[in-house]
């Protein structure tokens, strides 16, 4: 982990400038009410290192898929890449288990959450990887921020 969340998203930002598959669009950055919005929605506080991506960047895709974000309330039912509809989507479908919000479903065998039943740990969820082949959650990361360095790192 890194020592504090500033230097955590720079070496964040190096990993990103080093890959071919890794877009931020500059200029999506979430304003903090809706964040907020967003919580209440939810029930349920953000991790603070999504809470510092949102403010800091506001979007990352791999390829064509895209890191869920937060999208302006009047958009949210139609953006497939906002968390909040993503939430609402699986409380709808019942699967993944109820405290599991979808994060990054990247158009391929797997798919990531934030486990939020057990709380926040030290202000994150832990996020869990899905593996479509064998039906089975794994622990993949104990922040958002170690999950975005990674998927990032994995991207190439």
């Amino acid at each position: 982990m890194c020592p504090d969340q500033g230097s955590c998203f720079e070496r964040l930002d190096e990993v990103i400038a080093g890959s071919s598959r890794v877009r931020v669009f500059p200029g999506r950055v979430v304003p903090p009410d809706l964040v907020k919005d967003a919580e209440r929605l939810l029930g349920l506080p953000l991790p603070v290192s999504y809470k510092v991506w949102l403010a800091e960047y506001g979007n990352l895709f791999i390829g064509p898929d895209a890191v869920f974000g937060l999208a302006e309330p009047e958009n949210r039912d139609v953006a497939d890449d906002d968390l909040v509809y993503n939430a609402r989507l699986v409380e709808e479908n019942g699967f993944p288990p109820s405290g599991m919000i979808p994060v990054y479903v990247p158009d391929a065998d797997e798919a990531f959450y934030f486990d939020t039943r057990g709380g926040l740990k030290d202000g994150e969820y832990p996020v869990l990887r899905y593996d479509y082949n064998t039906g089975e959650f794994e622990s993949f990361a104990v922040s958002f921020l170690q999950f975005l360095m990674e998927v990032v790192r994995r991207a190439g």
